[in-house]
């Protein structure tokens, strides 16, 4: 792993410590939503309620997971547009805080309405004092939690600014000495931050169809199958493709891509048509939030892939040339055989051929030694002659990759 600045290290503290707090805080949320279901018998409708509201619970803390490796892959790769992304993710995070306090009321309200109370403490006389007891101690944690995801969000705005200046160096050692390349490792870095946030919400939205069949979504698991199975093979294929700088896998996920937006939209429509019995009254605000959240991702990774699939077929290579961001660099081999005899190359001019002789030279320095200093034109082809060394080693590695 790369060499941490104090920024780096201070930034990935301070996410450790926040994805453990919240977690901690989500696991006190889930136990006492645990104790206050167990003091009622729940019709299906209110058991696929409160399946749903423990997903949501453990989507949350996912993302806490996810956002952590995002921030070690940022750091390690140097990637400044993953750093934006994070940012902006916490945000989504926050909304969602904002959108799971909301489905605990439902829970409270709703998926209670018709359960039998049957408590389990004595304590516990009337369904009504028995919600105001679980109410009282859920609420402020849900509270706190939506407050530090808010402060936090501004916090990691702060430090990514510092660490994008930090990278902006070395990224520009490695990939800027050409404008072309400079781009094209741009696109390919936004590619790369876009296909990991999609393989979060295309996974947080099939895992949220798991109690389908209790609320009343589906009468069958194979839509979770297949957008597990499909969407794990399309995303794979998204990343070889890219670390690989395949073009040909590449414009196939452009292709599927563009399919996968039909049903997201189809699903998206579905979901809030009203109808008698809605399935989706209860959960129809998630659902929408991740489904929204997934297609404008698509779209852009469509937008980027097709960018990066022009840039490829034009011969512009980042990664298979000039290595990935966070590994060492290979720098172009340079002759080190020198033998006796001065090698012309390795001294950067053409203009001598080794030892032949001092013409007038009579053990003192009043030879004529001008062949031993090279002249401006001499110097140039130093420079000239090491450009070509390296266009020519890079225009081999396009053409064994084409």
């Amino acid at each position: 792993m790369a060499k941490l600045s104090i920024t780096g290290i201070v930034t990935l503290v301070s996410i450790l410590l926040y994805a453990i707090i919240l977690t901690a805080l989500e696991i006190l949320v889930v136990l006492f939503h645990h104790n206050f279901v167990d003091q009622f018998e729940l019709d299906r409708q209110g058991k696929g309620i409160s399946e749903a509201d423990l997903i949501y619970h453990a989507i949350f803390m996912l993302s806490l997971a996810f956002q952590v490796l995002l921030c070690v892959d940022a750091l390690w790769r140097k990637n400044s547009m993953q750093l934006i992304a994070l940012v902006l993710f916490n945000l989504l995070s926050l909304v969602y805080a904002g959108v799971q306090l909301y489905q605990h009321m439902i829970l409270e309200d709703e998926g209670t309405e018709n359960a039998k109370f049957v408590p389990k403490d004595a304590k516990f006389q009337t369904p009504e004092s028995t919600k105001a007891f679980f109410i009282k101690r859920m609420r402020p944690l849900e509270y706190v939690i939506i407050g530090i995801v808010t402060a936090f969000s501004g916090y990691l705005a702060a430090l990514s600014i510092k660490l994008t200046k930090d990278f902006g160096w070395d990224v520009y050692r490695t990939y800027s000495a050409d404008v072309k390349i400079r781009d094209a490792f741009r696109s390919l870095s936004i590619l790369q931050t876009l296909i990991k946030l999609d393989i979060f919400f295309i996974g947080s939205y099939a895992i949220q169809l798991i109690p389908s069949q209790n609320i009343g979504y589906s009468n069958s698991i194979a839509e979770t199958i297949l957008i597990f199975f499909i969407g794990t093979i399309m995303l794979l294929m998204a990343w070889y493709s890219i670390m690989q700088e395949s073009k040909y896998i590449l414009l196939c996920v452009i292709n599927l891509l563009t399919l996968s937006l039909i049903y997201m939209v189809y699903r998206i429509i579905s979901i809030n048509i009203p109808r008698p019995d809605d399935p989706y009254e209860f959960t129809r605000r998630l659902l929408t939030f991740f489904l929204a959240t997934t297609i404008c991702l698509v779209l852009f990774t469509i937008f980027y892939a097709i960018k990066c699939f022009k840039n490829m077929m034009q011969g512009n290579y980042v990664f298979t040339t000039y290595g990935l961001p966070g590994q060492e660099q290979n720098a172009p081999e340079i002759q080190q055989n020198i033998p006796n005899s001065f090698n012309t190359e390795y001294l950067g001019y053409s203009g001598y051929n080794g030892y032949s002789g001092y013409s007038g030279y009579s053990g003192n320095n009043t030879g004529n030694n001008n062949n031993l200093v090279p002249n401006e034109t001499q110097k140039k082809s130093k420079r000239a002659s090491k450009i070509a060394e390296v266009q020519n080693a890079r225009l081999s590695r396009r053409i064994s990759i084409d």
